[in-house]
């Protein structure tokens, strides 16, 4: 009588050990956003691409000619450049600020809001951009990554209220 139940009790245990692998929570978040940003710091594209999904996407979205236009880049398209354009630069930094985390009801993804303020310097000349950046995540072969990032370039007073 008592082995059925300890079974039960032990495949109940293992079962949620389980389902906590495929969850995604705001600390697997906040690692890869920590993580993630150390590499870029670092202008390494591969290290960055550990965090990244097979299927990440990058969307840009930028004015043309009075028009919003759209630009989705793959995952090794996106690797490909930024990696390019670290080659460019003498000098790079990389801040995040503004960070929120929301879990999704489902529990298998989640969506990161936050500030990038980036700021370069090519031949002597340094430039600041700064990017509303909204990044969605989820578990991908037992790991968090990041599944897809898009924004918005800020202008002027960029502090979220």
């Amino acid at each position: 009588m008592h082995r059925p139940l300890l079974i039960t009790l032990l495949g109940l245990l293992l079962s949620g050990t389980a389902v906590a692998d495929w969850k995604i929570t705001r600390d697997k978040i906040l690692q890869v956003m920590d993580a993630s940003d150390a590499a870029a710091l670092e202008r390494d594209a591969a290290a960055i691409s550990i965090y990244l999904s097979d299927t990440f996407e990058r969307l840009i979205e930028f004015p043309h000619k009075g028009l919003m236009a759209k630009v989705r880049l793959k995952k090794m398209e996106y690797l490909q450049m930024i990696d390019e354009g670290w080659a460019g630069i003498d000098a790079y930094d990389y801040q995040r600020d503004n960070v929120e985390v929301h879990i999704m009801p489902d529990g298998i993804t989640g969506r990161s809001h936050s500030t990038v303020t980036e700021n370069i310097t090519v031949d002597g000349i340094r430039m600041t951009s700064r990017f509303r950046e909204y990044a969605t995540y989820a578990m991908e072969n037992g790991r968090p990554v990041i599944i897809e990032v898009s924004g918005h370039t800020l202008l002027g007073d960029t502090t979220p209220q």
